[in-house]
């Protein structure tokens, strides 16, 4: 080519030394792609009634009865901005667009002539606002449609409406705040290192842009000298309402059930002083131990979930916030849980844990009955062994571990065997002879599409509610740019 090359001698082990560490380093958590920022990520909403709309269009003044529409929608005060769009100058519109820093919403209306798409996201770039796009033409929408693929494929919150009408709703949910906008949530334990679920690929920053969440975690160890400030008399109110209240008490002793309600006043405490929306412990760190550094905690997660409180257990980011998300919408409290096993014939899921709430139908409802027993069988600790009931509509869901995708499954639960008295080990030593195999509470749920639901499940926790709520659910996502997993037809199993 007309240029002097010049050799670079690089010796063996040197090469194998840099090609190694350079395919190493993108997959430190430090350089890991979903650490630092996560695709689809929306800027946090904007708070007040508030919103600026960029009505992005070839000639805005043709569209002056849509806008007079936005403008007409009660729950919000709607600033338009309009930015011409001239298909011959795309990348004019995508620095007006850029420019004002404080928008909310995009909607766009194509010009009526327009032959391609997909250089116009290229040129608006990477956009951290919901886009909504309405077709010129409701009965040629392919140009619409395929540069909605465009906007999605590079992370945007792409809403395509088909008629003007739909075209407001989608705006309103734009408008809307994200449904964990501004929640906090405290985990005792180490940072996204639970010791049943971690969550290394996950940063507090990574959970905040992509859910509006705000995660804070400290050592478990601090919670041990606080237990000490807890008043004795209020302690043992709590025990005697949790015995009173009992349809029986059998393994637990009054000892545990008054730890267990200590525990729970001092987490009722930090919550109310902090203005938390959730609290966990990374319970399972210490569960099995010879000598547990807290009271179990499945009295309080109990407690604190039917007073409206998100309580997750075993300090579970994403399933924590999964419960979060179905306790907003439905206003009960969720049953946290394991997918323990599912049935394939009878399309059945069943559902353990040794947490579940008794204000299960709502919190105005009467409560479950429950017992109390110690945890799996080990002589210490105390869990609510609740009594579900059968016929009851349910909604299960559960985001997956980079809070892309949401699995959203109808359910009804169905009469179940109790086998909760299992033991862990067939011909037990007489050590482990009384250990529980199963957690204290099992529920099973006849769902829809059984494989499909197991190969797009979210993890090995779900939580669940009482009822029906998938549109509230699916206009929530939408809002928070994430994709629902469900089955093709959401309507409830019948009985």
């Amino acid at each position: 080519m007309g240029m002097d090359l010049k050799c670079v001698h690089v010796g063996r082990r040197d090469f194998i030394k840099t090609t190694t560490l350079a395919g190493m380093a993108a997959t430190l958590p430090v350089t890991s792609l979903l650490a630092q920022e996560p695709r689809g990520a929306l800027k946090p909403s904007p708070q007040g009634k508030k919103r600026r709309l960029i009505f992005l269009t070839d000639t805005p003044p043709a569209y002056n009865q849509i806008t007079e529409s936005i403008r007409a929608i009660k729950e919000y005060e709607f600033e338009i901005t309009p930015v011409v769009f001239n298909p011959q100058k795309v990348q004019e519109a995508g620095n007006s667009i850029r420019e004002i820093k404080d928008a909310d919403i995009l909607f766009i209306i194509l010009p009526r002539v327009t032959t391609s798409s997909g250089n116009i996201p290229a040129a608006l770039g990477d956009l951290d606002i919901p886009i909504v796009l309405l077709p010129v033409n409701l009965d040629l929408i392919m140009l619409e449609s395929d540069m909605a693929a465009h906007f999605r494929a590079r992370g945007a919150n792409a809403m395509l409406a088909n008629s003007q009408a739909h075209a407001i709703e989608l705006i309103k949910i734009a408008a809307a705040p994200r449904i964990l906008e501004g929640k906090k949530i405290v985990i005792y334990g180490r940072p996204f290192d639970s010791s049943s679920i971690p969550a290394r690929n996950l940063s507090e920053e990574f959970v905040y842009k992509r859910t509006g969440a705000r995660i804070q975690y400290r050592p478990v160890d601090e919670l041990k000298p606080l237990l000490a400030g807890v008043s004795e008399e209020s302690a043992r109110k709590e025990m005697e309402r949790w015995k009173k209240e009992a349809v029986q008490v059998t393994e637990a002793s009054d000892q545990a059930i008054l730890d267990a309600s200590r525990l729970y006043i001092l987490l009722r405490s930090i919550v109310d002083k902090e203005g938390l929306s959730g609290i966990s412990i990374d319970c399972l760190g210490f569960s099995f131990t010879a000598n547990p550094i807290l009271p179990y905690p499945c009295l309080s997660f109990t407690r604190l979930r039917d007073e409206g409180i998100t309580a997750p257990c075993e300090a579970d980011v994403c399933a924590g916030l999964s419960s979060m998300v179905l306790q907003e919408i439905s206003q009960k409290p969720s049953y946290f849980c394991n997918v323990s096993a599912v049935d394939e014939q009878k399309s059945s899921a069943v559902l353990r844990h040794c947490v579940a709430p008794l204000k299960l139908m709502g919190r105005e409802a009467p409560q479950l009955p429950y017992n109390l027993r110690d945890y799996h069988g080990m002589g210490r600790g105390v869990t609510p062994e609740v009594q579900f009931p059968v016929g009851v509509e349910v909604t299960m869901g559960g985001f997956n571990k980079d809070f892309s995708n949401f699995v959203l499954w109808p359910g009804r639960t169905i009469a179940r065997v109790k086998d909760t008295d299992r033991p862990s080990f067939e011909n037990a030593p007489p050590a482990y002879a009384k250990m529980r195999r199963y957690c204290s509470n099992h529920l099973e749920v006849t769902i829809k599409d059984m494989n499909q639901f197991l190969q797009g499940i979210a993890g090995c926790h779900h939580a669940m509610v009482a009822g029906s709520y998938t549109n509230d659910i699916r206009n929530a996502m939408m809002r928070m740019n994430v994709r629902i997993v469900g089955p093709s037809d959401m309507t409830t199993p019948k009985a």
